[in-house]
């Protein structure tokens, strides 16, 4: 196992692993015509942008194993006054889920924060029906900030929870 920046070659790997973690993760929480049939194509679209033109604040980092692409993490750094940097998307192939892929992840993505935002906790944002995903995150001794509704880009309100760590080390401190 082997966790690197993202380069913009990754691109299209990413927005597969993305949106096929969507198709099978978010069934029932979103729009199934949004799921079959604009998700691709939009994740596509937007990675391809996020690792040509990407923020300043904004950090991919990539896991493989024996060669392949596994899963990536995707942050950016001092999102929110209040909160800080922001884990905006963590995901893993679902043949690889449950083996410590997505903790190596999380802890890189801490430490990629601990280098570069050392000040500011850490974040994310996880849907209130994604049972699988609130369990591992529980794991990791988060504080449960607060309840909100996310406009889901398929236009349905979806009930989310925000997880926070004070420090990017309290997170890192978690996956060990």
């Amino acid at each position: 196992m082997f966790v690197r920046e993202a380069e913009f070659q990754d691109y299209s790997q990413i927005a597969q692993i993305h949106a096929k973690s969507w198709q099978q993760v978010y069934q029932g929480l979103l729009a199934p015509d949004y799921l079959e049939h604009r998700v691709a194509d939009e994740h596509l679209a937007m990675w391809q942008t996020r690792l040509t033109h990407p923020a300043l604040n904004q950090g991919v980092l990539v896991l493989e194993d024996d060669g392949q692409l596994c899963g990536f993490v995707c942050l950016y750094g001092n999102h929110s006054f209040e909160q800080g940097t922001m884990i905006d998307n963590l995901h893993v192939v679902a043949g690889k889920r449950g083996k410590g892929y997505g903790k190596a992840l999380l802890a890189s993505a801490a430490q990629w924060a601990t280098t570069h935002f050392s000040e500011m906790g850490m974040y994310l944002e996880v849907l209130q029906g994604n049972d699988k995903a609130k369990a591992f995150y529980l794991t990791l001794n988060p504080h449960n900030q607060e309840d909100f509704i996310w406009d889901a880009p398929c236009g349905t309100p979806v009930p989310c929870h925000r997880y926070a760590w004070q420090t990017p080390q309290q997170l890192l401190d978690a996956t060990q």
